[in-house]
């Protein structure tokens, strides 16, 4: 009895995961389908596999390298509105390597972009109007902050944790 449980619970994930996948005939096309990755010359560097969820947005990355060797993956999240929310790097054992935050302004451009890293070291950084990087936080292990950065008059000027001025 439970193998015909299972095996009908299996049936019903099955069927409803290739609906979820061909309901949208653009999505389909795309999901799962291996593409090569090209040099400007034209040559193979390697291959990607593309997922996208039921918006149409890419959910996951796999990447493998020229000789189809799986490399790592990429999953994305994303704001209720579509923006891109989060990513993060995994290597192909599953242990994540990276993860990005992105945090927009009121005018839905991009204000923020945070890094964090495996052993909790992490980096912030602050974007002007014009989509440039005007400022950067770097924190260590402990998440306390250790180093903060600031572009002013077309130089970087850093400053350590206590806020005096880098030499």
């Amino acid at each position: 009895m439970k193998r015909l449980f299972s095996a009908v619970v299996l049936s019903i994930c099955l069927a409803v995961l290739l609906c979820a996948c061909s309901a949208d005939p653009d999505v389909s096309a795309v999901n799962g389908a291996m593409t090569a990755v090209t040099d400007d010359d034209g040559k193979i560097t390697g291959y990607e596999r593309r997922y996208l969820n039921g918006e149409g947005y890419l959910s996951r990355l796999d990447q493998y390298d020229a000789d189809q060797e799986y490399l790592s993956f990429v999953l994305y999240e994303y704001y209720d509105d579509g923006k891109l929310y989060t990513e993060t790097y995994y290597r192909a054992d599953g242990i994540a390597e990276t993860r990005t935050v992105y945090t927009y302004d009121d005018n839905g451009k991009l204000y923020e972009k945070s890094y964090e890293y495996p052993h909790g070291n992490a980096l912030t950084e602050r974007y002007n109007t014009d989509g440039e990087v005007t400022e950067k936080f770097y924190y260590d292990e402990d998440a306390q902050l250790s180093e903060h950065d600031v572009l002013e008059d077309g130089r970087w000027i850093s400053y350590d944790a206590d806020g005096a001025i880098k030499q």
